[in-house]
């Protein structure tokens, strides 16, 4: 079980391994499906993705010691037209008012995740979609510009010296048949070292609820993999706000 530590806020920090730190600042996330959300809409519009998201993780590792193990993650998107661009905000750390069933109190001001495939139930649902509480530490943020029918970040930049390592990071979210698919590439390059590279996809395979409700498949390098289901909110607001 992750043990967490610190205020409340920093309770909902899970603590993770030297790989799990990596993809986290990366922006792995995987997401769950579960039914109780509403039924599908056939052959439903791809919907505007401007405002706020709730996006949860259901998913197994293949690659970690204990591969049958059921997963969970959620985290905050938020989408913003600006112009003729789009910004792509992230919050990796939402707080609902009844975290029942996310984590559990284990004394001297320490909180745990519970394992398992954690879904919301009436009462976190509707705690969702009137607002998502966040605390901004580790909070990401890009800037998309329109590409054909896909918007991008933009490019990355050389390196610039032998022994200069750089962090690289690529956004962008392409317009598909059963609606939107979100990939986040990132590396860490260097003239004298291997690469160390990542690439995290959200593929939409239906669009619920009228388009407040996004559902599909998470594959973070082949070896991270399960379902994801996209949640709007009425925005964001800081946690204690």
């Amino acid at each position: 079980m992750e043990d967490l530590s610190g205020s409340r806020a920093d309770h909902l920090i899970p603590e993770r391994t030297l790989g799990e730190s990596f993809g986290f600042a990366c922006g792995v996330a995987l997401i769950a499906v579960f039914a109780a959300l509403g039924p599908i809409d056939a052959g439903a519009e791809t919907p505007d993705l401007s405002g706020a998201w709730h996006v949860l993780v259901h998913y197994k590792d293949a690659a970690s010691a204990d591969a049958d193990r059921e997963r969970w993650d959620d985290r905050a998107w938020v989408f913003e037209r600006q112009g003729d661009r789009l910004r792509w905000t992230e919050y990796p750390i939402v707080v609902l008012d009844d975290e029942t069933g996310r984590f559990e109190n284990e004394g001297s001001n320490r909180a745990a995740r519970i394992p398992g495939h954690w879904e919301p139930d009436a009462g976190q649902l509707a705690d969702i979609q009137d607002g998502l509480a966040v605390n901004e530490r580790g909070v990401a943020s890009v800037t998309l510009r329109r590409s054909g029918q896909s918007w991008v970040s933009g490019p990355e930049q050389a390196i610039s010296s032998a022994s200069m390592v750089r962090y690289l990071e690529s956004w962008r979210v392409d317009s598909a048949a059963e609606g939107p698919i979100f990939r986040r590439e990132d590396a860490l390059r260097s003239e004298r070292a291997e690469d160390l590279a990542g690439t995290t996809n959200y593929t939409t395979r239906a669009i619920a609820d009228g388009g407040r409700q996004l559902r599909g498949d998470f594959e973070r390098d082949g070896t991270q993999r399960g379902e994801f289901i996209m949640t709007r909110a009425a925005g964001v607001h800081g946690y204690g706000d």
